[in-house]
């Protein structure tokens, strides 16, 4: 079977978003996962990380689709005007359009997220009926303290100005929802009962492992594992790591998601 990738586009707020739909073939429908990328990330993500998960994933049964966020990548929007909300908002939208795909099992729906883009599959988990398997990848734990400490901003000022960041703007609302938001991911994966797979290198400086331990201590689910990655750092672009994270959860969603009824 000749595998698939197609673009795509689907709108959210009025502005258009674009992704990559990868699928094992045209023949039938699949299972599928939905990749959240990280903050100032896209739908590739460092060294072409969520490419290669995808085409993986397609090798062994799964459909994947990984878009940009409003702001980011090839989508629409003000990267200044991103904040961890409308990232919620985008991957909401990004599963109900991937839903509605002829070639997708509508039943069958996980979630990969990336950092910041962890956080949003966290949250996602517990407020979008029918997710069956989530795997957090060097997921945000503790909002306020990670980007606290990364932004060099301490959010309990009143006046907290638009940050430069690699050369991009990040806004005031991008701390506003932060505070609103921190800790709503981890009452959201309390409550998430589905088989949830956490992945966190043991050298991570940008999300300390904590926050992973925090997300396995704090789920609610029966079927959780945590898998710590010798060296690696935040993406996994250091050791040789890439390969061992990419395999490893690529096999774990065909266990959990693919052969779920």
């Amino acid at each position: 079977m000749k595998k698939i990738e197609l673009p795509l586009q689907f709108t959210n707020k009025g502005e258009k978003l674009f992704g990559v739909l990868h699928l094992p073939s045209a023949s039938t429908k699949y299972p599928c996962v939905v990749m959240c990328h990280g903050f100032t990330g896209h739908k590739a993500e460092d060294h072409f990380l969520f490419t290669k998960t995808a085409r993986k994933l397609a090798e062994k049964g799964i459909a994947a689709f990984r878009f940009d966020c409003r702001g980011s990548g090839d989508s629409e929007g003000a990267f200044e005007r991103m904040t961890v909300g409308t990232e919620i908002s985008d991957a909401k939208e990004a599963v109900k359009f991937i839903r509605k795909q002829k070639n997708i099992e509508a039943k069958k729906v996980g979630l990969i997220g990336l950092s910041m883009g962890g956080f949003v599959a966290a949250y996602l988990s517990g407020n979008v009926p029918g997710i069956k398997a989530v795997a957090l990848w060097s997921a945000v734990g503790q909002y306020k303290k990670v980007f606290g400490k990364n932004l060099k901003v301490n959010f309990r000022a009143k006046n907290i100005k638009v940050k430069d960041v690699g050369g991009v703007s990040v806004g005031k609302g991008f701390f506003k929802a932060g505070i609103w938001y921190d800790g709503l991911n981890l009452i959201s994966i309390n409550e998430f009962r589905e088989p949830l797979l956490i992945v966190h290198s043991d050298n991570d400086k940008a999300v300390p492992f904590s926050d992973a331990e925090l997300y396995y201590k704090t789920s609610g689910s029966e079927i959780r594992e945590l898998r710590k990655i010798k060296g690696g750092g935040h993406t996994y672009g250091e050791s040789g790591t890439e390969p061992e994270v990419i395999d490893y959860t690529a096999k774990w969603m065909k266990k959990h998601l693919a052969a779920r009824l």
